[in-house]
């Protein structure tokens, strides 16, 4: 077993994945099996932090104390006016502006930056590949968002730092997503464009590829759209049917909500291969003095229907960045969808129909393409520096 590995690691809003180049492979971390590991970080009142698949649950039992999604508010600068009831509109804890604008969360009885949050996520992923790979861990090549507010990178290698890992190289996710559907495998001369679909950002980048040689022509997208946003369109839906219903607001009760939420996004899952879904919430809301549940089954065209907003919006975030790039739609030779919003049948078609000429290359893996794409780049940085695809800065 190689000695000397490092770590490839895609830093999600809803999801984190890592990986290591073993043996001419890329090997995948695993939480309890499974490579798609919850951002999610619960404090208990005493003890160490609970990171991943056993801090969901907390999620709903204990919501002020369990934190998801903080790469949203990694690397913002809160000090700006409406900063915090943007970027953290229903949070069920307290959040301020420290030293700086960088995010400040009151969590029971302690304070956390949001570096120290997303530190925990960072260790939870080092420790489990030190336990795959028997190996020690001290190195990273991490994604970001094209589209990720100035000073993210920075807080990110801030907390990449408390978890005693060293971030040698910043890859962007759009082109991690690119190596690891295989275009590196397949040298050409082409123009690419890129469309990473995570759960809290949308990232478009227009690249030209030449052989083994990619260069970044222009970044773009939406830093508040995501798988969590289809979520949070279903959720509203849902708590207005009941509102109507029995008047009840299930939207203020904490617990309830996020219950609402979990369900919607296990609705969300199944819908892309599913044309519906049951759903089930027990003692979701009262009518009459007694709890009623939920026990519905919602259609995915019903689904598509709160969906599509969210969908032009993305399509809006590509014809910016085709502007930027000064292509229009016949320079395109191929588009690539990743992330694992991609993987909603209306959102491909939505592309689809927008590039009816243009092939469009889309991936079972594309929830962790981009950590894949990450292990892929490391292995430059290991013994011997593997030859891997030469990524060229942005050029416009």
């Amino acid at each position: 077993m190689a000695r000397d590995l490092v770590l490839g690691v895609d830093f999600g809003t809803s999801y984190t994945s890592a990986g290591a180049f073993v043996d001419g492979r890329v090997e995948l971390v695993v939480d309890n099996g499974d490579p798609m590991i919850p951002s999610v970080v619960h404090v208990p009142a005493r003890g160490p932090l609970v990171v991943g698949h056993a801090a969901v649950g907390h999620l709903a039992a204990h919501p002020g104390t369990t934190v998801a999604s903080i790469k949203r508010l990694l690397g913002s600068d809160l000090s700006e006016a409406g900063a915090i009831r943007r970027l953290a509109p229903t949070l069920p804890y307290r959040i301020t502006a420290g030293a700086g604008g960088r995010a400040l969360l009151q969590l029971g009885s302690h304070a956390f930056a949001a570096e120290q949050i997303a530190a925990a996520i960072f260790d939870r992923v080092r420790s489990l590949a030190e336990q795959r790979f028997g190996a020690s861990i001290r190195r990273a090549v991490v994604t970001a968002s094209a589209v990720a507010p100035p000073g993210y990178v920075e807080a990110l290698r801030r907390a990449a730092r408390l978890a005693h890992l060293e971030i040698v190289e910043v890859l962007a996710e759009p082109i991690a997503g690119a190596l690891a559907v295989g275009m590196h495998g397949r040298p050409a001369s082409r123009r690419l464009l890129v469309c990473d679909f995570g759960g809290g950002t949308f990232d478009v980048t227009t690249m030209n590829q030449a052989g083994l040689r990619f260069q970044s022509i222009a970044t773009g997208g939406d830093p508040f759209l995501g798988g969590d946003d289809l979520d949070e369109a279903m959720v509203q839906e849902l708590a207005g049917l009941v509102f109507r219903r029995a008047r009840f607001d299930l939207l203020r009760d904490v617990v309830r909500r996020q219950v609402l939420a979990q369900r919607c996004e296990s609705a969300k899952r199944a819908l892309s291969s599913a044309s519906e879904a049951r759903m089930n919430m027990r003692d979701a809301y009262i009518e009459d003095g007694a709890g009623r549940d939920i026990n519905i089954v919602l259609e995915r065209t019903w689904a598509e229907r709160l969906w599509d907003p969210l969908f032009a919006r993305a399509l809006t975030a590509v014809d910016d960045t085709l502007n930027r790039s000064r292509w229009s739609d016949t320079d395109v030779d191929e588009v690539v969808l990743i992330g694992g919003t991609s993987l909603v049948p209306r959102f491909q078609a939505w592309v689809s129909q927008r590039f009816e000429h243009v092939e469009v290359t889309s991936t079972d893996i594309a929830n962790v393409a981009v950590a894949m794409g990450a292990t892929l780049l490391t292995a430059r940085h290991g013994p011997g520096g593997a030859a891997v695809p030469v990524l060229e800065p942005m050029s416009a």
